[in-house]
């Protein structure tokens, strides 16, 4: 285990739904200004895809890694993907999970993290972990901002 994993949790005033359509649909992730998920044939485990990480949510000097699609299963509201370099992750793994609990009908609770392993995180090398941190709290934010402001629309 590597001291960088990342995990925030967040309450959504939101039913797990509404929140779960949100993440699935991962062509128009309007909420995430940090990462994107290009795959031709969709949140699929096994599918592989490109994806496009902006460090600062500003549009610009997107980097793109290889990545696959670990379980993606619709009833648990759990989509996981991953990533890594040389030969079985020595150099570099990160196992990215994206998890939803119903708390009650109106709320979820979002799970998000990043295991890292290999070598590199190790040695605190290959990302930058505390910027990667501060962002992925901001997904989970922008996500809550994103669901709820649609809850809002409709009524």
């Amino acid at each position: 285990m590597s001291r960088h994993n990342i995990v925030h949790e967040t309450i959504i005033e939101a039913p797990i739904e509404s929140v779960w359509k949100e993440v699935i649909n991962i062509d128009d992730w309007e909420w995430n200004r940090w990462t994107k998920l290009k795959c031709a044939k969709g949140p699929i485990e096994g599918n592989k895809g490109k994806l496009l990480a902006c460090y600062e949510g500003n549009d610009e000097n997107w980097q793109e890694f290889d990545f696959e699609f670990g379980p993606v299963n619709e009833s648990q509201h759990l989509l996981t993907w991953l990533g890594n370099v040389g030969p079985g992750g020595c150099l570099f793994s990160g196992y990215h999970t994206i998890e939803l609990e119903i708390i009650n009908k109106d709320q979820t609770k979002l799970i998000h993290q990043e295991k890292f392993g290999g070598l590199l995180p190790l040695l605190g090398l290959g990302l930058p972990y505390t910027t990667l941190d501060r962002n992925y709290r901001r997904m989970n934010e922008s996500l809550k901002a994103t669901v709820e402001k649609k809850k809002l629309a409709m009524k």
